[in-house]
């Protein structure tokens, strides 16, 4: 299963929809760009900064992310010239029916190589843009 940022924030820190990723991911082996590592930090770092969690909590929480990656429970596709240049196509594709951001577009054209099952997102770009190209979404 692919999964993206905001999926993987709510699988690391309790929010309101995290109990219903938590579900949809349970066993399923988790894939997602390398895009992630940077954009998870800068999520964490985001909630420390806004006081949604505490410094010693987000140091746990990106420690225990990495520790995962390291195990491999989540596994990250390196990002090359070629995704690069999907991604590129997709933004121009996609418009004007969706306004899709460029990590966004990194991360459907990580998606569309990787074939790893449907793609779990909660940001609502990415849900239209998926809807548009006809991509499998877990429920």
């Amino acid at each position: 299963m692919y999964v993206d940022t905001s999926v993987m924030v709510k699988l690391y820190v309790r929010e309101p929809d995290s109990e219903a990723c938590e579900a949809v991911a349970d066993g399923a082996s988790l894939v997602s760009s390398g895009l992630l590592f940077c954009e998870f930090r800068s999520a964490i770092m985001g909630k420390v900064s806004r006081g949604s969690v505490s410094r010693e909590v987000g140091a746990e929480v990106w420690q225990e992310f990495k520790r995962d990656i390291e195990a491999r429970y989540i596994q990250l596709v390196p990002l090359d010239d070629v995704l690069v240049r999907d991604a590129a196509d997709l933004l121009a594709e996609l418009r004007p029916n969706v306004q899709l951001r460029t990590l966004d577009a990194l991360h459907l054209a990580t998606f569309l190589s990787a074939e790893v099952g449907p793609l779990l997102t909660k940001d609502m770009r990415m849900l239209k843009a998926a809807e548009h190209l006809g991509l499998a979404l877990a429920v």
